[in-house]
C-alpha cells in the first residue's frame, strides 16, 4: 500500500488544499490527483521507505534517504517555525518605537567635552530609558551607559508631556493580544502536522475538524500579525506627541521587521490564491 492510500480522505483533502488543488471526489479520484500533479514532492514515500512507518517516524528511523519531501509543504512548516520564533521576539522586543536626542556640552578642540545621549526605546509592555556619555571631563575620560525600564501605566511616564503613555500602553496591549493569538495558531499548525508525521491518532472531534481548524490556523497566522503591525501604527501615529528637542523618533526596527516578515509569510503561505487572482485580472483586464 503507498503513502497516500494510507491516509483517510480528511489528510489527501488537505494535501490538495495545501498545492491549490480541487477536493471533491472519491479517495481514488483524490489520490489519482495528487499523483497526478506531484512536483517532486512527498506524496509517494520513497522505494526503499519502510512502508509501515508515518513520514516522520521514517525519518528518524531510516534517515533522509527513506523519505520523499514536498518542497512546498516543507517551505510552509518551516515559514511557520520560523514565523513563531520571530513573533515570540517580537513580543518580547523593545525596538517597536524610538526617541531619541543628543547633546554636547564643553567643545572637543579644548579637550574637555561631553556627548550625552537619551535614547528611549518602546516596547509593547515597558519603555526603555537608555543614557549614555562619551567624553572627558575634569576628572578624567567618560564613557558609560545606563538603562532603566519603565512601565507605562508608573509615575515615572505618566508624568511626561511629551508622548502619550496610555497611546502606547494601548497599542502595546492590543498587539500583545493579538500576537499571542497569532502564536497559539502556529503551536496549532506545527503540532497537528507533527501528530500525523509521528502517525499519532487524533481524537474523533479533533479528526472530523481538523481541516477547518489548520484552514482557520493558517489563516490567522498570515494575517493577524499585518493587522497587529498596522493597529500599532495608527494608535501610535494619531497619539498626542511634543517631539521639539527630539533629533530622531519613529518605528523601530522590531515594527518594521515584523511588517516584511509578515507580508513576505503573507505572499509565501498564499502564493497560488494571489497568482490565480492576478491572473483573472489579468484576463478581465
Amino acid at each position: 500500500m503507498s503513502g497516500l492510500e494510507k491516509l483517510t480522505v480528511v489528510e489527501l483533502k488537505q494535501l490538495l488544499t495545501d498545492k491549490g488543488l480541487a477536493i471533491s471526489g472519491k479517495k481514488s479520484e483524490l489520490i489519482e490527483r495528487l499523483v497526478s500533479n506531484d512536483e517532486q514532492g512527498f506524496t509517494e514515500l520513497e522505494e526503499n521507505a519502510n512502508p509501515q512507518l508515518p513520514f516522520l517516524k521514517s525519518l528518524f528511523q531510516d534517515g533522509f534517504s527513506s523519505v520523499k519531501f514536498d518542497r512546498r509543504l516543507t517551505i510552509r512548516y518551516g515559514a511557520a517555525v520560523f514565523m513563531l520564533i520571530f513573533l515570540i521576539v517580537g513580543l518580547n522586543s523593545n525596538s517597536w518605537y524610538f526617541m531619541e536626542f543628543t547633546t554636547t556640552d564643553g567643545d572637543p578642540d579644548m579637550g574637555i567635552y561631553l556627548d550625552e545621549k537619551t535614547r528611549l526605546n518602546f516596547g509593547l509592555g515597558d519603555l526603555e530609558i537608555v543614557y549614555s556619555a562619551d567624553g572627558v571631563v575634569w576628572g578624567g575620560p567618560v564613557n558609560s551607559e545606563t538603562s532603566q525600564f519603565v512601565e507605562y501605566d508608573g509615575a515615572v511616564c505618566d508624568s511626561t508631556d511629551e508622548f502619550s503613555c496610555d497611546s502606547f500602553a494601548t497599542a502595546g496591549n492590543l498587539n500583545k493580544i493579538i500576537l499571542c493569538i497569532t502564536i497559539l495558531c502556529a503551536l496549532i499548525i506545527i503540532g497537528l502536522g507533527i501528530t500525523r508525521g509521528l502517525g499519532k491518532k487524533l481524537t474523533p472531534v479533533l479528526e472530523a475538524n481538523e481541516k477547518r481548524i489548520l484552514d482557520i490556523s493558517w489563516g490567522a497566522v498570515t494575517i493577524l500579525p499585518i493587522m497587529s503591525t498596522l493597529c500599532y501604527l495608527v494608535i501610535v501615529a494619531f497619539s498626542e506627541m511634543d517631539l521639539q528637542g527630539w533629533d530622531k523618533d519613529g518605528f523601530g526596527f522590531m515594527w518594521w521587521s515584523m511588517m516584511v516578515v509578515s507580508l513576505a509569510f503573507f505572499g509565501l503561505i498564499h502564493k497560488e490564491q494571489i497568482s490565480s487572482i492576478v491572473a483573472r485580472l489579468k484576463q478581465s483586464g
